[in-house]
C-alpha cells in the first residue's frame, strides 16, 4: 500500500536530516517510528503527507508511493485526499469554531453533497461515540476531546491511511485509553496507521512493526512480539520509553510553610469554579500538578504566577501577602505551547535573551547539558518539538527566579531526554525556588518531584 524507497530529506542548509529511508506499510497495517527527540520521526512523517517538501520547503530524494502512485508529483491538496494527518498538537488542524462544523469542513472542501457528508457523519457516529462533542465551542474543549476530534476527523475524511504525530503528548489516561482504542477500531476498518510516538505502552496491542530511528536513519526494525519483549534496560539504552504503563508513587503531604495560598476562587465557563481553601509549599521543594485533561492544571499556574487576575486569592510568600504583579516578577514559565514563547533567530541568543543573572559561560553549560550543542546556532522555530520544550526550559533555567513553572514540560521526549530534564530540575532547585510542573508523565514524575498535587480534587459545580 505504501512505499517509501530511498527517501531522504534536506533544507536549504544543506544538512540531510533524513537518509535511505526504506519502508513498507500494508492495508490495516500499524507502524511505530520511534527514537530520540531530533531523529527525524516527524520528519519522515512529514514526507509521507507532504508537508515537508510542499509547505517547509524541503528538497526530497528518493520516491514516495501509495497504491502504487507516486506521491512526488502531486498537489498538496490531492495528497491530503489519500493521506490524513494527526499531529501533536491539535490547535494546528482546526480552521472552525463549532465542532460539528470543523467535522465536516474537509467534506465540503472536497464539493460532497450534504446527503453524502450527513451519510459519513452518521457512519463516524456509529464508529465512535462522540455525539458529546457536537456542535460545541472548540476553545471549551479539553486538550484530550480536541485529539478525539483531530482523529474522528480523520475517519470522517475517508483516507486510507493516517499519520499521526505524538498523538497521545499531552492526554491524560483517560483520553490515552480513548486514543487506543480509536485506533484500534481504524485498523480493524482496514485504515493504515503510520504513528511516529515516544510514548509506547498504550500501543502494545495495535502495532505490527516498530522503526527505530536514529540520525536520520533506519536503525533497527522490530516485529510487535521483539520489540514489547525489550526490558525497560534495553530500552532506555536505546533512549526510549518503558513500555508498560507506568503507575504514580508520589502524594501531597500539605506540610509546605514557605508559599501559602488561601482561599482561592475561580470561576470557569459555565458553572464549575477552582475552590482552594488551602495548599502550602516549601522552598526547596519540586511539586508535580496532576489532574485530567480540562481540570484547571494550567489555569492554577496561570493564578499562581498572576497571568491571570481574575480569582479571589491570598497568596501569602514568607508571612507577607503578594501581588499578581509581585509574582509574576518572582516567576518564570515554560508554556505548554513552546512556540508561544521562542523569539530569537539562535537558540544561544534565545537563552541570552531571558538571563537575569546568568554569565554567557553559564549560558554555553545549560544549553550543552541539555544536548542543545549542535542546535545552538539554529534558529528556535526550526527545531523539533522536543528539541522546542528544551529551548524553553534552558530559558526558564536563565531566567533565575523564585518560583519557576512548567506546563508539561516532556511533551514529545524521549527517554534519554526526559532524563536530562528530571536531572536538570533536581540540580536548580534550591532553597530559594519552589518548582511547579504540570505533568501526565508519571514515568517523569516519579523521577523528579516530591510531591504531587491532583487539582481534580479543588474543582466544583
Amino acid at each position: 500500500m505504501l512505499n517509501l524507497e530511498k527517501v531522504s530529506l534536506e533544507y536549504s542548509d544543506n544538512k540531510k536530516i533524513l537518509d535511505e529511508i526504506n519502508l513498507s506499510v500494508n492495508k490495516g497495517q500499524c507502524l511505530l517510528i520511534t527514537g530520540e527527540s531530533g531523529s527525524g520521526k516527524s520528519s519522515i512523517i512529514n514526507c509521507i503527507n507532504g508537508l515537508a517538501i510542499k509547505y517547509d520547503g524541503g528538497t526530497m530524494g528518493g520516491n514516495i508511493k501509495l497504491y502504487g502512485q507516486s506521491l512526488k508529483n502531486l498537489e498538496l491538496y490531492q495528497i491530503s485526499m489519500m493521506i490524513a494527518s494527526v499531529f501533536q498538537n491539535p490547535k494546528t488542524h482546526f480552521f472552525n469554531v463549532n465542532t460539528t462544523l470543523e467535522l465536516l469542513f474537509y467534506l465540503e472542501n472536497i464539493g460532497l453533497n450534504r446527503e453524502e457528508m450527513d451519510k459519513r457523519m452518521e457512519d463516524m457516529l456509529r464508529v465512535f461515540p462522540i455525539c458529546h462533542l457536537l456542535d460545541r465551542d472548540i476553545f471549551d474543549l479539553s486538550g484530550g476531546e480536541k485529539q478525539i476530534l483531530c482523529i474522528a476527523s480523520s475517519y470522517i475524511s475517508g483516507c486510507k491511511l493516517v499519520v499521526l504525530d505524538e498523538p497521545s503528548s499531552n492526554l491524560d489516561d483517560k483520553h490515552i485509553d480513548i486514543l487506543r482504542q480509536m485506533l484500534e477500531m481504524l485498523k480493524q476498518k482496514g485504515i493504515s496507521l503510520v504513528v511516529a510516538e515516544h510514548r509506547i505502552f498504550y500501543l502494545k496491542n495495535i502495532v505490527d512493526r516498530v522503526l527505530i530511528i536514529e540520525n536520520g536513519t533506519i536503525k533497527k526494525e522490530y516485529t510487535n512480539e521483539e520489540f514489547f519483549s525489550l526490558s525497560d534496560e534495553e530500552l532506555s539504552a536505546r533512549g526510549l520509553r518503558s513500555t508498560s504503563e507506568t503507575n504514580l508513587i508520589k502524594g501531597y503531604s500539605g506540610s509546605g510553610e514557605d508559599l501559602i495560598i488561601k482561599d482561592l476562587v475561580y470561576k470557569f465557563n459555565g458553572h464549575d469554579r477552582l475552590e482552594i481553601k488551602d495548599l502550602s509549599f516549601s522552598l526547596g521543594g519540586i511539586y508535580g500538578i496532576i489532574g485530567k485533561n480540562g481540570c484547571g492544571k494550567s489555569t492554577f499556574l496561570r493564578l499562581i504566577t498572576g497571568l491571570d487576575k481574575k480569582s479571589k486569592d491570598k497568596i501569602v510568600f514568607k508571612g507577607k501577602i503578594i501581588s499578581p504583579k509581585d509574582r509574576l516578577k518572582m516567576s518564570s514559565l515554560v508554556m505548554q505551547d513552546v512556540n508561544h514563547q521562542l523569539f530569537s533567530d539562535s537558540v544561544e541568543n534565545e537563552l541570552i535573551l531571558g538571563c537575569n543573572a546568568i554569565q554567557e559561560k553559564s549560558v554555553t553549560e545549560i544549553i550543552d547539558s541539555l544536548g542543545l550543542g549542535d542546535c545552538r546556532d539554529r534558529h528556535p522555530m526550526s527545531l523539533s518539538g522536543g528539541q522546542k520544550q528544551r529551548v524553553a526550559i534552558a530559558s526558564a533555567i536563565c531566567k533565575v527566579a523564585r518560583f519557576i513553572f512548567m506546563d508539561e514540560p516532556t511533551s514529545g521526549m524521549d527517554y534519554k531526554n526526559m532524563s536530562k530534564i528530571s536531572r536538570i530540575v533536581r540540580d536548580i532547585s534550591s532553597s530559594d525556588n519552589i518548582i511547579f510542573i504540570v505533568s501526565h508523565d508519571k514515568e517523569f514524575l516519579n523521577m523528579t518531584v516530591d510531591e504531587v498535587v491532583n487539582i481534580e480534587l479543588y474543582r466544583h459545580k
